[in-house]
């Protein structure tokens, strides 16, 4: 049986597509691409005809996905970091000439992208990110893998180990929503049970969750908040900056979304937990000299 021919847009469009909407605008995408403006705006108007729909909504000289745009985002950023992850999982470096870190995709996509530079300089050799499911993947068991990042105490020496980052959240939401829900918000948290809520579906590693975030602030969470679940919080986020609702932001995670304006925080404090993202390095590389160099850049760079 002859196979059928994949139809998709081109990769030029969707890597523009990507950057500009990660970005939020098409002049730091032509940026980040090396490209013009006008290239940018190009890619997407051909990729818009393509589909048949609008993906953006153009305000104030900034670009917000619409509906067909954030689904369409979700997909091709996970298909790139799928690729990208690929791409570096089968290069020529043997295992002994680069470092081998394990995470979730959320936290490579979040906290390892926008630190990769660094760390790739910092090792000097290439580095390999394989991504997995904490609940389905025994990382610790695989001889590849020399530094895994985990919410739980994996029962590493402090000197095997570092902070990526203390935990630490703070509400956020897109800028649309705030305005249109600036009472409520205003009123505080108390009053929020009319509001959506988006958080995570996935079994729980340590991380801090509303219920929490309510009893920090000496409050219990409100009775018919409108829950939205979600299984993985790179999707959450884009559903927070697409309007759906309130999200919990992690310090260290968020970052490029308010960079960008595509989120906002809902007030000026974070509240803190005894949860950190740790770094910990396996048996196999307590002894290298690369994976100790990156480990001592995650440490001294915690957030």
């Amino acid at each position: 049986m002859k196979l059928r021919k994949r139809w998709i847009p081109s990769t030029s469009a969707l890597l523009a597509f990507e950057s500009a909407a990660r970005n939020g605008h098409f002049s730091r995408a032509a940026e980040e691409l090396n490209t013009s403006q006008s290239a940018i705006s190009r890619h997407i108007a051909g990729l818009e005809d393509q589909l048949g729909t609008k993906l953006f909504e153009r305000k104030g000289g900034k670009s917000a996905l619409n509906g067909a745009g954030e689904r369409l985002f979700r997909s091709v950023a996970l298909g790139l970091e799928t690729i990208q992850a690929a791409a570096l999982e089968i290069s020529n470096a043997p295992d002994d000439e680069q470092l081998v870190i394990a995470c979730t995709h959320e936290i490579s996509h979040l906290y390892l992208m926008p630190r990769f530079d660094a760390l790739q300089k910092t090792a000097g050799q290439p580095i390999r990110i394989m991504t997995f499911d904490y609940d389905n993947f025994d990382v610790l068991a695989d001889p590849r893998i020399d530094m895994v990042f985990s919410y739980q105490d994996l029962g590493a020496p402090p000197e095997h180990q570092a902070v990526a980052f203390s935990e630490a959240v703070i509400p956020v939401c897109a800028p649309s929503f705030a305005e249109a829900h600036k009472a409520a918000l205003h009123r505080g948290p108390g009053t929020w049970g009319s509001l959506p809520q988006l958080e995570l579906t996935k079994s729980n590693r340590g991380w801090a969750t509303w219920e929490d975030w309510f009893a920090a602030k000496g409050l219990s969470r409100p009775a018919g908040a409108n829950h939205l679940g979600f299984d993985n919080y790179v999707y959450l986020l884009e559903a927070a900056a697409g309007g759906r609702g309130l999200a919990l932001g992690w310090r260290g995670l968020i970052e490029s979304y308010l960079d960008t304006g595509r989120l906002v925080a809902v007030g000026d404090q974070f509240i803190e937990f005894n949860r950190p993202l740790l770094a910990v390095l396996t048996e196999r590389a307590q002894d290298r000299s690369i994976a100790r160099k990156c480990l001592t850049f995650i440490r001294e760079n915690s957030v």
